[in-house]
């Protein structure tokens, strides 16, 4: 009995406990990530404060960390840990709600009393929800029902009525006469007898019935107030700081609900009574402001203990976190720099166990080393102490800049090799390609390291001291000074580096059979150029090797991939992905364990092997790119061959008939051989046939790739006939077999189980069995959509808001939701179609993004498939054959492209095909050269062969080939066969021929014909007969006199002569002339031309003192000491201004003399301007420099240099030549370019000790740092316009020269203007020249007052007014008179007519005026005027003009789209509405190549260490890298 009452008063305890039991909190262990880091840097890392490490030493190497040195991010490999902490999440009991878990009303027990839904746990707000029931319904006919939670259903009948439905009415009632609010009922035993009784909600007072008040009894909630309703009727109200029914009141906490306004991030809610509570600060928060909250106390600027080189950053209140910066790494509170600073600071921290013991290895590094030491990596340096380059003399070393860069690279290993490393390898490779071998010491066990072909070993005194970039470990002995294996000569082009070293020799063979040998040769362009060994190429299939090396055969593409268009040294490349070589295919970077750096995939044997013209890798393996397929042997002909003995000399004429000779093993097509009696000839005969897993007429390769048709498993359709099909086994599918047919499976012989679980599996035969992105069901992540998520509860303030909870046993982790990529705490938005592979998708087939990690692929215009297998769609295999006519060939050319070609006898589209009618009636009629063909739509027609033009009738061909046919110049043509001239006529454009007739050359002087008729002599006479420029007969009557026309004599001019109407070209007629050819013209003329015997040009100077109406710009050109400038370059153009012109300008213009720099202005470098190259719209820079360009136009056939005319063209000098002026030239500097210095580099100029004075040419100065050479290499001049000149060619703004605008306006100027004039207020006009309408006055700001009439308006009106016709008065406000003119009267009475506005004349007779007569009525003399009503035009602008008509500008295409060219073309406007295309000439290509090299050029020659440029070469270098 005793044990019972125990064990039962337990039992209630424990009841009572539970009952009082508020909160439930559920206990979770939460899993993260550490920042990615350096692997050895991350022994120091420590988890957040509450969790644990539950990885060791380094932790886990699965991450990369970027790091941003100076101008760019270096991605590095990196390690992190993973930490774990128990959390408990805040939830409350069964029957509890909100952040203080109280009671459901109704209690904990039976919450809302068992009939309804608690709205309960944590984020509940307590509010019931009733649960719906079956309910019993009342059925009382004339009653009231016992209704409610409590009632029965009973009825209470009204007076008169009984039954238990109260459905039978009681006669006897009436007589009873009850009183208001009462019935009669029967009562009784037997119910017989009758009464009156108060109706319900009723009770008898007296006599009466009375209505019950239930606000009399307690019925509500003693926190409720209850109001009255009528009978037994009430409503109970809870009071304010309360909620509920009325019934049930509970007091309202705020904090429980919106947490009292209180921002919970920073503040707390103080609950302070029924419906109040206040605000206060968390801990480490303060200042707090209604709505906002409280503000975080900033540590960082209390209590800051982060690293000198951190910055600190609150992350959470009292916590801080410090990240480093500047290229930097490391836990915030201690800051690793870059290799080259962490040896700085060893080498200089006091009392640091190496303070002073590197100094002469920082030296080296420092003056030969720094730049990639310090800007990019990973790399493990070997640093030897002082002690240890005992025996390197550093000075000497530093003598020779490329030995020393060497020796550095000796003690540098790509990649971040700790201690441990070491120990688990026995070799690691130095930049140099070199290998070194690890080994310990037999006594201390101490790691040692001895280089290839080295002798001396280092021993490891200090490992694993971390920089930003690497790792360095201090060595007792540097590394022997080994030679290179290829030696660098910097003397030589890369071309010839290769042809004196024999073991590359097969690669050089390759190279030389094609162009890529001469640019290899070159040495105004850098190259990177991968080199395999000859036991490399040996290496590959035979009959591949052969196919490469075959003359007939090898292919660009295959070399191209081994080069790259600039130079690049290994550390660069031990730092990057990837780059794209030459023939636009990726070349990828990686590293071994052991520091050896790949070259997409093949080891690197020598390094850095420096050339004249770049740099030199060699390759133990061959880079072979996809692209290599076109150049594989792909056909297979099948040969047959039969031997036979000629019986007779017979003629074979068959191109299918091959040769061989007894000595020959080679077969030699020929056709047309006659074979003699006894000889044997072997009669060979091949069927085409496309090698195996080839297909198509084209041998095209099969599905899946030649070597390995439809992915090896299935057959492919090949051959000539084949189309290229796969026929896939059993188990597999898609257009290469390349996917599992049985969607659970993959792997080669699909046979593997997918490991997918809640996915799509990846079911590619060379896939890893894991799910495709972005197919998890809902609620699963990870790649095998195994992982269950949940969204996270809002406890779990660390998970992103773009992050679910993922629940693994027991423990949750953030995991970024479908569409977002990072760590859980952080996640950010991907896009699945941006990745290499993007979204799985195949090559041929466009991935679309559809939304937060979703994404469709759709095959591209002209395949099929689901986007992972498209197919290519093959036109000509459709049923409809592409549309083709049925006597037309559908041809092949692309997925969904095809052709159509007619079949022979037929002619047409190949979409409608006709049968060609024979016209060889007509061949009489065409030109013995031409053919006649027919033409369905005009008949027949002649047509010239390829390579000749005309109508048919007439057909010429090139130069050359018309004077073979002329019989006038038969003995030139001998000429020219024996001055073997006959490639120029024929393939030199825009020529003039002048072709002596047979008589000339009969006529001419014996001693003139001996001296020329000389082999050595015959080519100068005849390019003394061929003009440069195509030039008609009536070409030359529209040349002046003046003009002298250029032969392809260097330098030497014919004069044009006209005297009496008889043209002459130095003294000889035209008697046959335009004899057309393809690329020029020819005329027979009746005298030998015959050059100077010695045609040497005079010099500038020289030949302007045969210029005399030259004389005074001779005299300036003297006086400034201008010609040997001007006669040191190539070539040169002088337009010289004439005495008149000078004396004009001077006599205007009022100054002394024309000044140097107006006498440079007239004056272009570099440049031989002849006449015909003058274009319209064409400009030139000048001796002044860039920014000061002359411009070319063409006015009524007259050329102008800017505005001055050019009088007198193409005198000749040694050099260049001269153009006469008739108007001084002045300097218009319609550019403002920025960094407009002209950098020149002398070749005379040596490296000079930096101390000395500069000795920068005249006009130049000094450019401070090598630095900023290479900056101004970098960005060349920022093109732009001075103020009022707009467009790439900068033109003047419409207005007047120095007044853009008049004034009046504000020009839209600059390069990338457009002219436009932006009139201010009251002006109007292409140039603002104009008022608005109705405005006069120099401002436009009177109003015209004219009412009826025409006002004196515009800038120079009075805004005096002349009336209409009928309309008279100061302002045309009165009356009306007859006709066309007005009746007025003088001050004295006596009446005058005068014509109306509009009309002119006496008053008395009135006639229109055409506002058009005279000068063009105010127009633009670009523009038409047209008249409109009398007195009144328009003005319209000219075909490629535009503008308002009174200023009309030219248009100019260029300023729109470039002028429709391409974009690495520079458009210049030749005219109205007209361009011409040039190529760019100053660019991201050859001429920042062409720099570069200069540089490095300037360097080799210098002769002082302390000029030497190599560290800023190297910036440059990693710089072009970088696509700079």
């Amino acid at each position: 009995m005793f044990s019972f009452a125990r064990t039962f008063s337990f039992f209630l305890i424990n009841l009572l406990l539970l009952q009082m039991k508020k909160q439930c909190d559920q206990k979770l262990l939460i899993r993260m990530k550490t920042e990615c880091v350096p692997c050895s840097l991350n022994l120091e890392t420590q988890c957040p404060a509450g969790y644990t490490k539950i990885t060791n030493g380094t932790g886990i190497p699965d991450c990369r960390y970027y790091l941003e040195i100076k101008t760019h991010t270096l991605s590095f490999p990196g390690c992190r840990h993973h930490c774990m902490k128990e959390f408990e999440q805040p939830e409350c009991c069964q029957g509890h709600w909100g952040p203080d878990c109280m009671a459901c009303p109704g209690g904990a027990a039976s919450p809302c009393n068992r009939r309804g839904r608690c709205s309960q746990g944590i984020t509940g707000d307590g509010t019931c929800t009733f649960k719906p029931s079956l309910h019993t319904v009342c059925n009382c006919v004339h009653g009231v029902c016992n209704s409610g939670i409590t009632g029965d259903g009973r009825c209470t009948c009204l007076s008169g009525y009984k039954g238990l439905s109260c459905d039978q009415p009681i006669a006897e009632c009436e007589a009873l006469r009850c009183p208001e609010n009462s019935r009669c009922t029967a009562s009784g035993e037997d119910g017989r007898r009758l009464q009156c009784t108060c109706l319900p909600n009723y009770h008898r007072d007296g006599t009466q019935c009375e209505p019950i008040n239930p606000c009399s009894r307690k019925v509500c909630d003693p926190n409720a107030d209850c109001i009255y309703l009528g009978p037994n009727r009430h409503k109970c109200t809870c009071r304010e700081g309360y909620r509920g029914d009325g019934q049930v009141c509970l007091p309202i906490d705020p904090c429980q609900a919106i947490y009292g306004n209180c921002p919970a991030q920073s503040t707390i809610c103080i609950y302070d009574g029924p419906g109040k509570s206040h605000c206060e600060c968390k801990e480490h928060y303060t200042n707090f402001v209604p709505g906002k909250g409280c503000s975080m106390k900033d540590i960082c600027e209390t209590n800051n203990r982060c690293h000198k080189k951190a910055k600190c950053s609150m992350v959470a209140p009292g916590q801080i976190t410090c990240t480093c910066q500047g290229g930097s790494v490391g836990n915030g509170f201690v800051c690793y720099g870059d290799i080259v600073e962490r040896l700085r600071d060893l080498n200089a921290e006091v009392g640091g166990r190496w303070q002073g013991k590197l100094t002469s290895a920082l030296s080296l590094v420092e003056n030969v080393y720094e730049w990639p030491l310090s800007t990019l990596g990973p790399f493990t340096m070997l640093v030897p102490t002082n002690k240890g380059l005992k025996g390197t003399n550093i000075k000497d070393l530093l003598n020779n800049r490329q030995k020393a860069q060497y020796f550095v690279k000796l003690h540098v290993i790509a990649g971040q090799l700790n201690t441990s490393s070491l120990n688990n390898t026995d070799v690691i490779y130095t930049l140099t390609g070199k290998s070194g071998e690890i080994s310990k010491g037999e006594k201390d066990n101490q790691l040692r390291i001895r280089i290839q072909g080295g002798r001396s070993k280092g021993k490891l005194l200090q490992g694993n001291i971390i920089a930003s970039n690497g790792i360095l470990h201090i060595i007792d002995k540097a590394m022997d000074n080994v030679e290179p294996t290829f030696e660098s000569s910097k003397e030589e082009t890369i071309m010839s580096v290769l042809q004196d070293n024999g073991r590359y020799s097969q690669f050089t063979s390759l190279i030389e059979k094609t162009g890529l040998g001469m640019d290899l040769q070159q040495d105004h362009r850098s190259y990177t150029v991968f080199v395999p060994s000859n036991e490399a190429l040996s290496n590959m299939k035979a009959e591949a090797l052969d196919y490469l090396l075959s003359a007939e055969h090898n292919d660009i593409t295959f070399l191209s991939i081994n080069l790259y268009s600039f130079q690049l040294k290994i550390a660069s490349l031990a730092s990057i992905e990837h780059i794209r070589s030459m023939a636009k295919q990726f070349i990828y970077f990686n590293r071994t364990s052991t520091g050896q750096v790949l070259v997409s995939g093949e080891e690197m044997e020598e390094t850095d092997i420096v050339a004249k013209n770049g740099r030199i890798y060699t390759l133990a393996g061959v880079l072979v790119p996809p692209t290599i397929v076109p150049i594989l042997p792909h056909r297979c002909d099948e040969t047959r061959s039969q031997v036979a003995v000629v019986r007779e000399s017979q003629q074979i004429n068959s191109s299918y008939l091959l040769y061989v000779t007894h000595s020959s093993s080679l077969f030699t097509a020929f056709s047309d051989i006659v074979h003699k009696k006894g000889e044997d000839i072997c009669f060979i005969s091949q069927e085409p046939k496309c090698c195996k897993g080839f297909f198509g007429p084209d041998c095209s390769p099969c599905p899946g790739g030649f070597s390995k048709p439809c992915s090896g498993n299935g057959q492919c359709m090949d051959g000539l006939d084949g189309n290229g099909t796969c026929v896939c086994a059993e188990a597999f599918q898609g257009s290469r077999c390349q996917f599992c047919s049985d969607p659970g499976k993959y792997g080669p012989q699909c046979d593997k189980e997918c490991l997918c679980i809640y996915g799509k599996c990846d079911n590619r035969i060379d896939s890893n069995g894991i799910c495709l992105p972005g197919s998890c069901r809902s609620g699963y992540a990870g790649k095998l959509c195994d992982k269950q998520i949940v969204p996270c509860k809002p406890s779990l303030l660390f998970c992103h808001a773009h992050a679910d909870c993922q629940l693994s046993d027991g423990a949750v982790s953030c995991v970024c939701k479908p569409g977002y990529e990072g760590d859980g705490m952080s996640c950010s938005k991907v896009d699945p179609c941006a990745a290499l592979n993007p979204g799985g998708c195949n090559i041929n087939a466009e991935c679309i993004q559809m939304g937060p990690g979703e994404h469709a692929c759709v095959c591209q215009a002209g395949w099929t498939g689901d986007g992972r297998d498209c197919s290519a769609i093959n036109n000509c295999l459709l049923p409809t054959a592409a549309r083709c006519h049925e006597n037309a060939t559908c041809i092949y050319v692309g997925p969904g492209q095809n052709d159509c070609k007619c079949k022979d006898g037929f002619r047409g589209n190949g979409i409608e095909c006709t049968p060609i009618n024979s016209c060889l009636e007509q061949n009489g009629k065409c030109h013995h050269l031409a053919t006649c063909q027919f033409e369905s739509s005009r008949g027949w027609e002649c047509v010239c062969p390829k390579g000749y033009e005309g109508d048919g009738r007439i057909c010429y061909g090139n130069a050359a080939d018309e004077l073979s046919t002329l019989s006038e110049a038969a003995a030139f043509n001998q000429w020219i066969n024996e001055a073997e001239i006959n490639s120029v006529l024929s393939t030199t454009s825009n020529l003039t021929v002048l072709v002596p007739s047979l008589q000339a050359i009969e006529n001419m002087d014996e001693d003139e014909k001996a001296f020329w008729m000389s082999k050595s002599n015959i080519p100068t006479l005849l390019k003394y007969h061929v003009l440069t420029g195509a030039y008609s007969f009536a070409d030359f009557q529209n040349l002046s006199t003046s003009d002298m026309l250029p032969t392809s004599l260097q330098s030497n001019f014919l004069h044009l002569s006209k005297e009496n109407g008889n043209l002459t070209l130095e003294g000889a007629h035209i008697v046959a002339g335009d004899i057309a050819s393809t690329n020029g013209i020819i005329h027979v003329i009746d005298k030998v031309l015959t050059p100077l015997r010695s045609t040497v040009m005079p010099r500038l100077l020289a030949r302007l003192e045969q210029m005399p109406d030259y004389s005074i710009f001779r005299g300036y050109i003297i006086q400034y000491s201008l010609a040997n400038e001007i006669e040191a370059a190539n070539t040169y153009t002088v337009f010289a201004p004439n005495n008149d012109a000078i004396e004009n300008y001077l006599r205007d213009k009022k100054p002394a003399t024309l000044d140097e720099s107006q006498v440079r202005y007239h004056i272009v470098l570099d440049e031989k301007l002849l006449k015909n190259n003058l274009h319209n719209g064409m400009h030139r820079e000048t001796m002044l420099g860039f920014s000061y360009q002359v411009g070319f136009f063409l006015h009524n056939g007259q050329l102008f240099i800017n505005d001055a005319p050019i009088s007198y063209t193409n005198v000749a000098t040694d050099k260049g030549i001269i153009h006469g002026l008739g108007k001084v030239l002045e300097i218009q500097k319609n550019r403002c370019d920025l960094n407009d210095t002209v950098i020149t580099v002398s070749g005379s100029e040596k490296c000079r000790i930096c101390s000395q004075p500069s000795s920068c040419p005249p006009g130049t100065k000094e450019i401070v740092s090598i630095l900023s050479l290479i900056l101004a290499f970098l960005g060349f001049q920022t093109r732009e316009c001075c103020a009022g000149f707009f467009g790439q060619q900068c033109q003047r703004c419409p207005g007047k020269a120095g007044n853009a605008c008049f004034g009046n306006g504000v020009c839209l100027d600059g390069i990338n203007g457009t002219g436009a004039c932006e009139c201010g207020e009251g002006f109007v006009g292409t140039a603002c020249e104009s008022c608005v309408e109705g405005r006069y006055g120099r401002n436009c700001d009177q109003a015209c007052a004219c009412l009826h009439g025409k006002c004196s308006s515009g800038i120079d009106g009075d805004g005096s007014c002349e009336c209409d016709v009928g309309w008279r008065g100061v302002t045309c406000e009165t009356g009306k008179c007859p006709l066309f003119f007005l009746c007025l009267l003088l001050s004295n009475g006596t009446a005058y007519c005068k014509c109306a506005a509009g009309f002119e004349g006496n008053g008395t007779f009135c006639t229109a005026i055409d506002a058009c007569k005279t000068s063009n009525g105010g127009c633009s003399a670009k523009a038409e005027c047209r008249r409109t009503t009398p007195g009144n035009r328009a003005c319209v602008c000219n075909a490629g003009y535009t503008g308002d008509g009174i200023v009309c500008i030219e248009i100019n295409p260029c300023l729109e789209n470039n002028g429709g060219c391409d974009r690495n073309a520079e458009c210049t406007q030749t005219g109205p509405n007209q361009v011409s295309t040039l190529s760019k000439q100053i660019g991201a290509g050859n001429q920042v190549t062409q720099i570069s090299i200069s540089i490095f050029r300037t360097v080799s020659e210098a002769e002082h260490p302390d000029c030497s440029t190599s560290y800023y070469a190297s910036i440059l270098s990693h710089w072009l890298l970088a696509g700079l």
